[in-house]
Order: C-alpha cells, then sequence, then structure tokens
C-alpha cells in the first residue's frame, strides 16, 4: 500500500540481517508476495528504535521509503523459537527454503513461526510446513517421507548435520 511521500507500509518477517556499516542493518524480509531487502539505518544504535524490528524471524508493519525502512510495528517476535536448538535450526532452514522461493509461503511460513513459538513438535512443524510449500509450489509429492527423505538431502548438502537436528 502506498501513502504519501512515497512512503510504503507493509507486513514483513526478517529472514536475514546482517551488519553494513558501523550501525546499520540490511534485513531480508518475507512479504506476502515478495521477498525485499531494506537498510534500517542506526538499528544497531543502543536505544534505536528499530532494533527490535531488526531481530530474526520478527514479524512486523514496516514504513519504507525507497530502500530504507523509516518505521516498524512489530506484531511478534518468535524470540521462543532461538530457546531450543532444533526449532532455530528449523526456521533457520525455513529461511533458507523461502529466500530460495520467491516469496512462496508467506502465511504458511508465518503459521509455521508461530507453531515453533509456541513448542510444537518440530518434526510435526517440518513435515507440514515442508508438505504444504511444496504443493504451493506446484509439486504433487504425496508421500511425507518421500519429502522428508528428499529435503533432508538437500539441507544436508547446504546446512551439514541437519539430519541429527530434525531426527
Amino acid at each position: 500500500m502506498k501513502g504519501a511521500k512515497n512512503t510504503e507500509v507493509f507486513v514483513g518477517l526478517v529472514i536475514n540481517s546482517e551488519k553494513v556499516k558501523e550501525s546499520d542493518l540490511r534485513v531480508r524480509l518475507l512479504c506476502q508476495d515478495e521477498l525485499k531487502t531494506f537498510t534500517l539505518q542506526g538499528a544497531q544504535k543502543a536505544n534505536a528504535k528499530l532494533k527490535s524490528a531488526a531481530q530474526l524471524f520478527t514479524l512486523a508493519e514496516f514504513s519504507a521509503i525507497g530502500h530504507k525502512i523509516i518505521g516498524a510495528h512489530v506484531l511478534t517476535t518468535n524470540h521462543a523459537i532461538t530457546k531450543d536448538i532444533k526449532r532455530y535450526y528449523l526456521a533457520c532452514a525455513i529461511c533458507e527454503v523461502i529466500s530460495k522461493c520467491r516469496g512462496a509461503g508467506f502465511m504458511l511460513t508465518i503459521d509455521a513461526f508461530e507453531k515453533l513459538s509456541i513448542g510444537e513438535s518440530v518434526r510435526d512443524v517440518y513435515t507440514q510446513y515442508f508438505t504444504a510449500l511444496l504443493h504451493e509450489l506446484g509439486y504433487g509429492i504425496e508421500s511425507t517421507q518421500t519429502i522428508n527423505h528428499a529435503y533432508l538431502m538437500h539441507l544436508d548438502i547446504k546446512i551439514p548435520n541437519t539430519k541429527e537436528f530434525l531426527q
């Protein structure tokens, strides 16, 4: 949605955050229709107003002008995911996949992160998420065992030792 002064307002999920310059961050956001990359100026300063919006797995309503985030209203932080290595590892794997899927699975990803935050079984979330995502992407795979095996093989190449965390 566009507002005054070319301000764009949208909901996004932070799937990657990296330091640029001394106090700025570059974030990759999964949005409803696509992946977007923005800069949050001064987000690493102690009292930065955008600091919480730059945290990995944070869902927020962002305001941007061009490629710069000028404001954010945090909707949920999903910090509980980081308290368990299996949940964190699966969330990172999900981020790795969606970064290559051109924005596919926005609502599926939000749902998966919510389930991980409230403590559902990692294996159940994994199976449900990737089955639904593959169907959304047009793959007609019926067997969840085939999906699990194929995806674990993919992850083990991209992210070593994934099998140990998801079994």
